[in-house]
């Protein structure tokens, strides 16, 4: 397991764990991989937002942002 990079575009199928010192970690599929030019300008950033469709182990579809933390 490694830290995915920002912005790095991850295939469909790869597993992802989000980690969090104060829920369980949690567990997604990847979908599909975009980068988001329109959240990009909306935020200010010089540009585009990465963007993960994931699906968690129940099923259910989110849309995961990928933003700098600067």
């Amino acid at each position: 397991m490694r830290p995915v990079e920002f912005g790095e575009a991850v295939p469909a199928g790869t597993r992802l764990t989000l980690f969090s010192a104060d829920r369980p970690d949690r567990f997604f599929t990847v979908i599909t991989f975009c980068i988001d030019r329109v959240s990009g300008v909306a935020l200010d950033l010089e540009m585009g937002v990465p963007c993960y469709q994931v699906e968690d182990e129940e099923g259910r579809i989110h849309l995961l942002l990928q933003l700098p933390i600067g």
